[in-house]
């Protein structure tokens, strides 16, 4: 059989996917190598970040003032002995202090450097003394994580991915880094979740009602001060359930320390 040169297609080097589909598969690959690339880079910031000498991150924090004028000094004391019971087994590289902000709306956060504030309101929802162990234990787990640190630096990292993305795909590449962003979060409060029960079974022998905070929480009550960046409560009681049933932790009502001074 004779030989008969063809030249090739005109569409030879054209894509037979359509235009939509193509755009489609570079955004898609768009949004997986800058999921990777945060990932990476954030790993690698916090690995950076545990070699921080502890005495910076009160330098960080120096200049926030925060109305923490409460007046009852007997309340006060009272935080402060709690406090100082759980510090001891958090074995953190300096001294814890807690402080109570004269507002109503339930609330407890932390700074860098050992300084855990908690409003009034959430001191009138709790029902005894466990119930705050459990709310500082779980301060004192993002201290031993040095998750404020960890998330100043993926907020700095996010800021800068987010510029350099530009508009094209931006909207879409942002979304991403903001997902990423939130289950690093989830993730930090899971871990101080367990990390509350360590404490509350290193000081008191047991973990009675650590959970009993967010049991209510769960059921619908109008308590707000988790933001978005935490999981579901009942992520987190299945979490810590998980975790006692583990370590076998004691959770016997006879173990709660009923004092309230608040």
């Amino acid at each position: 059989m004779k030989y008969q040169p063809k030249l090739p297609d005109d569409g030879v080097n054209i894509s037979k996917d359509s235009f939509l589909l193509q755009a489609l598969k570079l955004l898609l690959s768009l949004v997986f190598l800058t999921a990777i690339a945060y990932g990476l880079l954030s790993l690698t910031l916090h690995l950076i970040i545990d070699y921080i000498p502890p005495k910076y991150e009160k330098k960080l924090v120096q200049f926030i003032s925060l109305d923490a004028g409460f007046d009852n000094p007997r309340q006060s004391a009272y935080l402060d002995e709690v406090t100082d019971t759980i510090a001891k087994c958090a074995k953190l590289p300096y001294d814890v202090q807690s402080f109570i902000i004269p507002q109503d709306t339930p609330n407890a956060f932390a700074l860098p450097g050992g300084t855990i504030y908690i409003t009034r309101g959430m001191l009138k929802e709790l029902k005894n003394q466990n119930e705050l162990a459990a709310i500082l234990g779980h301060e004192m787990g993002h201290f031993k994580n040095r998750d404020h640190l960890k998330g100043l630096g993926s907020s700095l990292l996010f800021s800068l991915l987010s510029l350099s993305l530009g508009e094209g795909y931006g909207n879409i590449l942002n979304a991403t880094l903001s997902i990423s962003k939130i289950k690093y979060s989830q993730s930090a409060e899971l871990s101080s979740d367990v990390f509350a029960l360590d404490m509350m079974q290193c000081a008191y022998g047991s973990v009675s009602d650590a959970k009993g905070l967010f049991e209510r929480l769960d059921k619908g009550e109008n308590l707000s001060y988790f933001l978005a960046s935490h999981p579901a409560f009942e992520k987190r009681l299945k979490k810590m359930q998980e975790y006692i049933d583990e370590k076998n932790y004691d959770t016997s009502p006879e173990a709660i320390a009923f004092k309230k001074e608040f």
